[in-house]
């Protein structure tokens, strides 16, 4: 493309012409998207960078200089906009690497059961014998109320009570160690 056209094309972008800039973007979309191929190997980014650059040229039409060399503005203007990508993908990507990283150092989730399994075997430990069997035979055992109540030879309403005690007991213990709300 001359010299020439090209001032004439840049002067009637400038001017809001749509088919001026239809022609521009059909002389350098190919060499603009070898260009950030190049420095994107990624097909899909390649064209994405491409797409946002006309796009910027065309919403800044009024600051082209029809004088200036476009071709050198052009790839410039792409030079720019992939470098920008680029540091704001290694960006994104040293967020989610430090993210895996805190993560990983972090308890695992066995560590984890394994210390609260101890947690509550000691507060378990802290109540009295019956109220710890009596806890064991409803959750560990599944035994109902009044089976409890039978094996104890007290009543239903006592085996609540005993099991209401030792919860709240055991929310004492764990809460301040934030096992539980």
């Amino acid at each position: 493309m001359s010299t020439d056209l090209h001032a004439t094309l840049l002067q009637q972008v400038k001017q809001g012409d749509n088919n001026a800039f239809n022609q521009l973007y059909k002389a350098y979309k190919l060499d603009a998207f070898k260009f950030a191929m190049h420095m994107l190997r990624d097909t899909e980014e390649a064209e994405n960078m491409v797409h946002d650059l006309f796009t910027k040229i065309w919403h800044n039409k009024n600051r082209i200089k029809p004088e200036q060399n476009f071709r050198s503005f052009l790839f410039t203007c792409l030079r720019n906009l992939v470098l920008d990508h680029i540091k704001r993908e290694k960006r994104n990507r040293i967020a989610f690497q430090s993210y895996i990283n805190e993560s990983c150092q972090k308890e695992d989730p066995i560590g984890v059961r394994e210390r609260r399994y101890r947690m509550i075997q000691t507060a378990m430990n802290a109540l009295s014998d019956k109220r710890r069997e009596i806890i064991y035979m409803c959750f560990v055992d599944g035994k109902s109320y009044q089976e409890i109540a039978d094996s104890y030879s007290i009543s239903k309403n006592t085996v609540k009570n005993q099991l209401v005690k030792a919860k709240q007991l055991l929310r004492d213990q764990l809460k301040p160690k934030m096992l539980i709300a």
